[in-house]
């Protein structure tokens, strides 16, 4: 199935370099051919853009150098800017740092901009020489959007903590996650952050809070960032027993369902433009 882009002339430009419906050549002579040519960098670079090495780990570091990991990070419109779930960047830490797969170095965090009542935090590190801070940026998740819809599907990155061990080198195993959406809520964290969230199908063990939400059609945009885990049960089987003394033994099997949960960016998206403001020379195509 072919993917379109709407550009701002009115006309639609497929991955297969169809634009308006007409082949390249045909459509490089005309208003296409000129809409094609100015829309020509945000397809390359959509196509160039990897979601999955956009996506870290951040670590806390004690004063005696001990480095403990805390959760998954992503880069966001620059290379040196990074967001991740609050509560993954301890402010007790000595120092925070990033790693990142598309950098050979650790990223040492220079500053950090926490979000008033949401459980969203943006991680600044030195900036990279190779990133001039316009256009569309090749190594990072470009912005958010809002049009979401109930059993629509996602997909997360991270580095879960639960379940298999670690990789060889001791550092949790990177991990995909695929699922839908079940709801749209407003949730309140047992932290007391508020925000506007998504119910995802799937779980979110520790370790996933930070990793990005995004969907298969376009993986350069955001949909949301996993935040937290909800975790009920269902009684299958119950058997209560009355001892000598009246005392009641009660002994019940249970069924644990969890869902994870995400916080939902585009609603947050004016306070970022605040703190990320937007790279310039990013003609919109959605």
């Amino acid at each position: 199935m072919t993917a379109w882009m709407l550009c701002s002339g009115g006309l639609v430009v497929g991955e297969d370099g169809r634009v308006g419906g007409q082949s390249p050549d045909r459509a490089a002579s005309g208003r296409a051919g000129s809409v094609a040519r100015a829309v020509c960098p945000a397809i390359i670079a959509r196509m160039a853009f990897s979601p999955l090495a956009a996506v870290g780990a951040v670590t806390a570091v004690t004063a005696d150098g001990v480095a403990t990991f805390c959760g998954t990070c992503f880069l966001f419109r620059h290379t040196h800017v990074a967001l991740t779930a609050n509560h993954c960047v301890p402010e007790s830490a000595h120092s925070l740092r990033l790693e990142l797969p598309s950098f050979p170095r650790l990223q040492h965090v220079e500053r950090v901009e926490r979000h008033p009542t949401a459980d969203l935090a943006v991680v600044f590190t030195t900036s990279q020489g190779d990133d001039e801070g316009t256009g569309y940026p090749e190594g990072a998740f470009w912005d958010c959007v809002s049009n979401l819809g109930l059993a629509e599907q996602y997909i997360t990155y991270g580095f879960p903590t639960e379940g298999p061990a670690p990789d060889s080198h001791g550092f949790p195993t990177a991990r995909v996650f695929v699922g839908h959406f079940q709801r749209f809520f407003n949730y309140t964290s047992p932290s007391g952050y508020r925000y506007a969230a998504m119910e995802l199908s799937g779980t979110a063990p520790s370790g996933l809070s930070g990793g990005p939400i995004f969907r298969q059609g376009a993986p350069q945009m955001l949909t949301g960032m996993v935040t937290a885990n909800i975790e009920s049960y269902a009684v299958t089987d119950s058997i209560e027993e009355l001892r000598d003394g009246g005392d009641v033994y009660r002994l019940e099997s249970r069924r644990v369902i969890s869902f994870g949960v995400g916080l939902q960016l585009a609603p947050l998206c004016d306070w970022l433009r605040e703190v990320v403001p937007e790279r310039p020379g990013m003609g919109w195509v959605s």
